[in-house]
């Protein structure tokens, strides 16, 4: 009796493992292990199960927390269809193996997960690939492709740890199918919204000649399902005589041979799949092949979690940023988004003058928060409606270095980065501003951008004792001190973007509560 395990409870839930008449298989938290649960609940070798052919028989290894059938501990104990096996937090259900289901008329097809002519169907171990097949190789042929895999797993490793955004990452897996695996298209999968719930779209997609469209690969919903829910990879090596294609036109019209589809999974959770045909031949695919690209799989499913998990992190920290800046800039009711105008506008200069990406991201952070000092001046001051007295401005002139006292606290380069243009954006290039009465290239870069973006939203923008200069009037008189306030090259800067209508804000960021991302808006 051919006996599958699936585990109904844990962090593999549905996924289903196999075990054949004869077969004893390792189950624990080591790499090593046959069936491996990454729980810190389960032992790094738990227990073994052996099919004796009417039962499974379960050994447990003196793990910490035990073994149980049935909610019962057992040293040594019988697993029989229906029966529940607890390990740790993961709990597995014993089953018989369902005989392969078929369409009406149609002829038999072996479908087992040790492969047959047609339909080879398998959970492939991905965490440490070809390790257990170079201790137990037992002829050359498996040791070749277990250096192979191993090799494979390596370059990989390299090539995806090193790709930050997501869209570099899709791109360097395809790379790696196309390396690996002598496949004529190949296509990454995931699954759409937040948590991952939503139906599978194409993120990308390839042939070894160029790019395809996202709507040029058909993938069988069937196939989907089975690689998704029972985190298993599965192998077609004849796809016309396999019917789970058999509604899809494309594979007669493509001329599809052979197909490949694997899981694109963390530990926790199944992201997408992988797809990969071939049109020269029928069995272009080996089981090696569908090994490789389960180990493409599981290496794209942790550097995408990764890459997710950054961008929320990044998209968390700037939400947070805004929201502290909105708080400060509502202490002035005519200064409301003044501090993301800055930042707009800095950042749009700064590209002008040809500033990294990397150097551009600390201008926007030190744009947002070039103002948080005004959190120490009293509201009375910043909201009078009239000129201020000298004792009135002395405390707005302190807001500069009550920033860099502020975020001094925050111990990260990031913030670091920032902080000369938080204490430096009201130095002017003549020495005459404050706090510090710097002088032209001893202001820091950021400082002399930031007075000229500035300048720019305070004089085209509405105050409690004025109304707004107009935008082409603000940027006239900038180009008129350049050399006395501004650096002249900064100035020069603003004036070409606004000559050439680049400059100016959209209205949208300015309308109370509107949203923006200075960083990826065109202007």
């Amino acid at each position: 009796m051919h006996i599958e395990l699936v585990v109904r409870e844990g962090q593999h839930s549905g996924r289903i493992f196999s075990i054949a008449v004869g077969e004893r298989k390792t189950i624990g938290r080591a790499p090593e292990c046959h069936i491996r649960l990454p729980d810190q609940g389960v032992s790094r070798r738990h227990c073994t199960i052996e099919n004796t052919g009417d039962a499974l028989q379960v050994v447990d290894l003196e793990s910490a927390n035990g073994s149980y059938i049935n909610g019962q501990p057992v040293q040594r104990g019988s697993l029989r269809p229906g029966d529940q096996l607890a390990v740790g937090p993961t709990i597995l259900e014993c089953r018989e193996r369902p005989a392969p289901r078929r369409a009406p008329g149609e002829t038999t097809l072996a479908y087992r997960e040790e492969g047959t002519t047609t339909v080879l169907r398998k959970v492939v171990d991905t965490h440490f690939p070809g390790m257990e097949a170079l201790t137990r190789a037992a002829d050359l042929d498996n040791l070749k492709r277990a250096q192979r895999n191993l090799a494979t797993a390596y370059q990989i490793s390299k090539l995806l740890s090193g790709a930050q955004d997501l869209q570099h990452i899709f791109g360097e897996v395809i790379d790696s199918i196309f390396n690996a695996i002598n496949a004529d298209r190949a296509a990454l999968l995931l699954r759409e919204g937040e948590d991952g719930a939503g139906e599978l779209r194409v993120v990308a997609a390839r042939s070894r000649t160029g790019e395809l469209g996202t709507d040029e690969i058909s993938v069988s919903r069937t196939v989907v399902q089975e690689v998704l829910g029972q985190h298993v990879s599965c192998l077609s090596r004849d796809a016309s005589a396999d019917a789970r294609y058999r509604e899809g036109k494309s594979i007669i019209q493509q001329k599809i041979r052979s197909v490949m589809c694997a899981p694109v999974a963390t530990d926790e959770s199944a992201l997408g799949v992988l797809y990969a045909d071939s049109r020269s031949l029928t069995g272009a695919f080996s089981e090696s092949d569908l090994e490789l690209l389960a180990l493409i799989g599981n290496q794209a499913g942790v550097a995408i979690h990764r890459a997710q998990l950054m961008s929320q992190l990044e998209q968390f920290f700037f939400d947070t940023i805004r929201a502290i800046v909105a708080t400060i800039d509502a202490k002035d009711g005519y200064t409301h988004r003044h501090s993301e105008r800055v930042a707009a506008f800095a950042i749009r200069i700064a590209g002008e003058l040809g500033k990294s990406e990397e150097e551009i991201e600390v201008v926007q952070l030190s744009g947002l928060l070039h103002d948080v000092g005004k959190v120490g001046v009293p509201e009375a001051i910043l909201n009078k409606p009239g000129p201020l007295t000298e004792a009135e401005f002395a405390e707005i002139k302190k807001h500069p270095v009550h920033g860099v006292n502020i975020l001094g606290h925050i111990k990260s380069p990031r913030f670091e980065a920032v902080l000369p243009g938080v204490r430096h954006h009201h130095e002017k290039w003549d020495g005459s501003g404050y706090p510090d009465g710097l002088a032209e290239a001893n202001i820091p870069f950021l400082g002399r951008l930031l007075a000229v973006a500035d300048v720019l939203d305070a004089l085209s923008s509405d105050r409690s004792y004025r109304k707004g200069l107009g935008f082409d009037r603000a940027v006239e008189i900038i180009r008129k001190d350049a050399g006395s306030h501004f650096d002249p090259e900064i100035a020069k800067a603003a004036a070409d973007l606004h000559s050439r209508g680049e400059l100016e804000v959209p209205a949208a960021w300015i309308e109370p509560d509107a949203a923006f991302d200075p960083v990826t808006t065109q202007p």
